[in-house]
């Protein structure tokens, strides 16, 4: 029976960790042009607004923004070349999404211990209650078990 445990759990996480593979893989690449530079507006910031993107907002300079990142695209430029082109224009923080290298990968990788270390104390927690249903209930407990009856 406890195989039989281990080997449904073992396949949730299989099945699991497939999915969330498969979904960070397929990620299909914009059909145009305009789709292309949407998606890379949607994650740009407007350097002037308080945490809006350049889609967003209607500073002056998220107009320019907009205006640029089409150019560079009907240009051909790739989306890195794009996202550096304006971090060196604008700053590192116009770019929304953090870079997946260096110490900024952090902001990705963090997530994922803190969500597998969240699941490990909840298996551990689960399998301490379990553990103690079972345990045999002493003559001290019966006693003060007693007396509360009595109390009331």
């Amino acid at each position: 029976m406890k195989v039989r445990h281990w080997v449904s759990w073992f396949c949730v996480v299989v099945v699991s960790s497939l999915a969330l593979v498969a979904a960070m893989v397929a990620d299909d690449p914009p059909a145009t042009e305009a789709e292309r530079a949407y998606e890379i507006k949607e994650t740009m910031l407007c350097p002037v607004c308080d945490g809006q993107n350049v889609l967003e907002s209607n500073a002056p300079v998220a107009s320019a923004i907009r205006a640029q990142v089409d150019q560079l695209v009907s240009e051909g430029r790739s989306d890195a070349e794009i996202r550096a082109w304006m971090a060196r224009q604008y700053g590192k923080d116009v770019n929304a999404t953090p870079p997946r290298t260096g110490i900024a990968s952090l902001v990705w990788v963090i997530p994922v211990f803190v969500a597998i270390a969240s699941a490990a104390l909840m298996i551990s927690v689960f399998r301490k209650w379990r553990v103690g249903r079972g345990a045999e209930v002493s003559d001290d407990d019966l006693e003060i078990v007693a007396s509360l009856r009595e109390q009331s």
